[in-house]
């Protein structure tokens, strides 16, 4: 992993997810790439691909004045770091440039409609890129233990792949298993990882007779229960404009309720 991306609005939650944002780069030896967009969603100019910002507002000001403080204060001194500020709309950025990284970091929803589920779509369904969600807590040091929530779908198979680099600098690697996905065989997977360097356990959990976002909560629960600080995971259905409503209930669930990072990828 060489690049890793990552929009913040100037908003309370900033400096906790660029602590975040800097430990994975670190772990990783990645160049962090910080972006800030001047423009809000809720007022937008289109030309193309891009849009225009007006200059006769102070919150637009403000808020660059506030990420970029929470830049220096965080990352001024991380090796080949950098700050860049765009006249777009984050998810415009996200689809204009998130495919030349390797992996997109994306603060955890607080809610399922939105700008915020706008630029999720856009990293998620139009990049071809995992996505990292940030929680609203500060995410530092090792990756103690990283959970695979396997279900033997493509999706999952490419978010493994794609965290390939994560798993090979977490302490221990566990497999979760909900009882709910049948007679999906963990084996092949167990040796994928050792080909890479990867040790990992199996432990399964009950997902059975569950609706879609109960099996979301199992799946965070599971998570949890086996002390895991970090998730990697498939994204399941399609990209919506400014609503979730295109994913799958229990994707929905874990993107806007996971306590630590979730990696995906659809």
């Amino acid at each position: 992993m060489q690049r890793i991306w990552i929009v913040i609005d100037g908003s309370i939650n900033d400096t906790e997810s660029l602590t975040c944002a800097r430990n994975f780069a670190t772990l990783t030896g990645a160049q962090l790439t910080v972006a800030h967009s001047r423009m809000p969603a809720q007022a937008i100019m289109e030309a193309g691909e891009f849009v225009f910002a007006s200059n006769d507002a102070d919150g637009p000001q403000q808020n660059e004045i506030q990420a970029k403080a929470a830049y220096d204060a965080v990352c001024s001194d991380l090796k080949g770091a950098r700050f860049l500020v765009y006249e777009a709309t984050s998810d415009a950025i996200v689809r204009a440039t998130g495919y030349s990284y390797d992996l997109i970091m994306v603060e955890r929803l607080s809610r399922e409609n939105g700008p915020e589920a706008s630029n999720l779509n856009a990293a998620m369904f139009e990049t071809g890129r995992p996505v990292l969600l940030v929680p609203p807590t500060v995410s530092d040091g090792p990756i103690k233990r990283a959970a695979i929530a396997w279900n033997g779908s493509p999706q999952t198979a490419r978010a493994i792949k794609s965290a390939l680099p994560l798993l090979q600098v977490a302490q221990d690697v566990v497999i979760l298993q909900g009882s709910g996905t049948g007679e999906v065989s963990a084996d092949p997977l167990l040796e994928f990882l050792s080909a890479h360097n990867v040790s990992a356990s199996v432990q399964s959990y009950n997902s059975e007779r569950l609706t879609a976002r109960a099996r979301g909560r199992a799946l965070i629960a599971a998570a949890e229960q086996a002390g895991a600080d970090l998730i990697v995971t498939g994204a399941f259905g399609e990209g919506r404009p400014g609503v979730l409503s295109g994913l799958g209930r229990a994707t929905r669930k874990i993107v806007t309720a996971a306590p630590m990072p979730v990696l995906l990828q659809s």
